[in-house]
C-alpha cells in the first residue's frame, strides 16, 4: 500500500484527498492540519473574520479560509487562475469545475445558481455599459454557500472523507520539515512520517512556511505581482440590480494613468466588513456575507496589481510593509476613510464618520488618512477606477463612500513544477492551491489539487 501524505486541508486538500480516495482504494492517504476542525457553532461576532478569530479563540482550520467568508463558488475557468493552462484545455478545465461543483452539491452546497444570462437585467446591457468606459465585464455563473452554511458543507465532505474514503485527519498538527526523500516532521509532538508521495497545498497562510521549504529542497520559485488596494463599501440599493445578474460581479479596468491592472474582488450583497488579525499584529479587513443574515450595505474588494522588480523583488515584504503601517495609523485596527475625504485630502474624523449617510458594518475601523500610508500611484488608481465604475453603477463614487484598508491580497511564489503539478526538482513531491501560486479561490485552489492527485494517481 502506498503512502500519500496531504499538507493542509483547505479545498485544494480535501478535492485532492477525494480524488485520490475515489480513485485508488489501496492508498493511505493522511490530512495534515494546522488548524483545528470544521466550527460546529456560529461566530457571535461579524468584527473579525475567522482566520484567527480572538474571541471565539479558533483558527481556520478544515475547509481553508475560503469558505469562512461568503464561501463563492466561480464555476468559470477564466477565474481564479490560469486553470486552462494547468488543465491542458479550457474544455477540460471547465470538465473539472463542473465534477467539483456537483461533489459540492453532495454535501449539502444550496442548488441556486446565479446565472448572468437569466438575470432580470439582460447581462449583455451591461457588458456594453462597461466597454463604454474601458471596462471588462466578466459573466460568470456563481453559487453561493454562504458563511452560515459553509461549516455543514465541509462537515459533510470531510465525514465522506474519513468514512467512506478511509482518509485521516491529523488535526492541529503542523509540519515543520520535509526531507527530499519525502519525511515529514511535525509539532506539537516531535513525529516523522514517512511517504510515497507528498502533496502541499497550505493555503495563502502557508505560504512564507512553503516558499520556506522551498529554500531548503532548492525547489525554484518564482515572485509573483501582489494586489493591494481598498474595501469599498457602499448602500446595498446601488447592486441591487448588478447582482441579481450576478451575486460577485467582476470587473476589470486598467488605469488611466498608469495602465496598472485594477479588479473588483470579493463582493459581499448586503453584507458586512470584517477585521482580520496576524500573527505579527497586522490588521486587515475582508468581506463576509450570509443567506439569512443581512446588512444595508454592499462591500467589495477594489485591488491594484503590483508587479515589482529587482531591486526589491518580495511583493509579500512590500505588502506587509503597507499593512502594518497602515496597522499603526490605526493604532491597531484598519483605517476607515469616506471617498470625499480622501479627495479632499483630510482625515476622516470620528464625528464625521458617525454622521456619514453610510453607516460602515465594521465598527471597529480607526478613522484616519489612507493617504498617510499608501502610495499616490495605487491611491490615484483607486480614485480613476471608482469614477469609472461610477458610469456602470451610479453611486458607488459617491463622497459618502467608505474605504477601508488594508486590504492586501498576497501573492504567493510561484512553484516551479511539471505539467502534472509534481515539483521539477523533488521526484513525488506535488504541489497545488493559492500557497503555491498556482490558483486563486475556492474553485481555483480545488482544480490543482484533482490535477496534483491525477498527477500521483499517473505516477502510481
Amino acid at each position: 500500500m502506498k503512502r500519500v501524505g496531504i499538507i493542509g486541508a483547505g479545498s485544494a486538500g480535501l478535492f485532492a484527498a477525494y480524488e485520490l480516495g475515489s480513485a485508488n482504494k489501496d492508498l493511505e492517504i493522511t490530512i495534515f492540519e494546522q488548524g483545528r476542525d470544521v466550527p460546529q457553532r456560529k461566530c457571535t461576532s461579524t468584527e473579525f473574520y475567522c482566520r484567527q478569530c480572538q474571541p471565539c479563540n479558533i483558527m481556520a482550520g478544515v475547509g481553508g479560509a475560503g469558505v469562512y467568508s461568503s464561501g463563492i463558488l466561480n464555476l468559470n475557468p477564466n477565474i481564479g487562475g490560469d486553470l486552462a493552462h494547468l488543465a491542458g484545455s479550457e474544455v477540460l478545465a471547465q470538465e473539472i469545475i463542473n465534477y467539483i461543483d456537483k461533489i459540492f452539491l453532495e454535501h449539502g452546497a444550496p442548488q441556486t445558481l446565479f446565472v448572468p444570462e437569466n438575470g432580470e437585467h439582460k447581462v449583455d446591457h451591461l457588458i456594453r455599459k462597461a466597454a463604454s468606459v474601458d471596462i471588462t465585464y466578466i459573466p460568470v455563473v456563481q453559487r453561493l454557500l454562504g458563511s452560515e452554511n459553509s461549516p455543514a458543507v465541509i462537515t459533510a465532505l470531510k465525514k465522506t472523507l474519513e468514512k467512506k474514503l478511509g482518509v485521516k485527519f491529523r488535526l492541529e498538527t503542523q509540519v515543520t520539515d520535509i526531507t527530499r526523500d519525502l519525511v515529514l516532521t511535525t509539532t506539537p509532538r516531535a513525529e516523522t512520517f514517512p511517504f510515497d508521495f507528498i502533496l502541499i497545498a497550505s493555503g495563502r497562510v502557508g505560504m512564507e512556511w512553503l516558499e520556506g521549504v522551498c529554500e531548503s529542497l532548492k525547489i525554484k520559485t518564482f515572485h509573483g505581482p501582489i494586489d493591494i488596494g481598498v474595501r469599498v463599501e457602499v448602500p446595498s440599493i446601488l447592486f441591487n440590480n448588478i447582482c441579481s445578474i450576478q451575486r460577485d460581479p467582476k470587473f476589470h479596468i486598467y488605469s488611466n494613468k498608469y495602465n496598472d491592472f485594477m479588479r473588483t474582488f470579493c463582493v459581499n450583497h448586503e453584507g458586512f466588513v470584517v477585521r482580520e488579525m496576524y500573527d505579527d499584529n497586522r490588521a486587515g479587513v475582508n468581506g463576509i456575507s450570509y443567506l439569512t443574515k443581512k446588512s444595508k450595505n454592499t462591500n467589495f474588494a477594489f485591488l491594484t496589481q503590483m508587479n515589482l522588480t529587482a531591486p526589491l523583488e518580495d511583493s509579500t515584504l512590500y505588502g506587509r510593509l503597507i499593512a502594518k503601517q497602515t496597522t499603526i495609523l490605526g493604532g491597531g485596527n484598519p483605517l476607515v476613510q469616506t471617498l470625499g475625504d480622501l479627495r479632499r485630502g483630510h482625515r476622516s474624523t470620528p464625528s464625521h464618520i458617525q454622521q456619514n449617510p453610510v453607516q460602515g458594518t465594521l465598527k471597529s475601523a480607526t478613522p484616519g488618512d489612507i493617504a498617510m500610508a499608501y502610495p499616490g500611484r495605487i491611491l490615484d488608481d483607486i480614485s480613476d477606477g471608482l469614477l469609472r465604475l461610477e458610469k456602470v453603477i451610479p453611486g458607488i463614487a459617491n463622497n459618502s463612500t467608505l474605504l477601508y484598508a488594508p486590504e492586501v491580497k498576497f501573492a504567493a511564489k510561484k512553484i516551479d513544477v511539471k505539467k502534472n503539478l509534481e515539483s521539477a526538482q523533488v521526484p513525488n513531491l506535488f504541489v497545488a492551491g493559492d500557497g503555491a501560486g498556482l490558483s486563486r479561490g475556492i474553485i481555483g485552489a480545488a482544480v490543482t489539487g484533482i490535477l496534483a492527485a491525477r498527477g500521483i494517481l499517473a505516477n502510481l
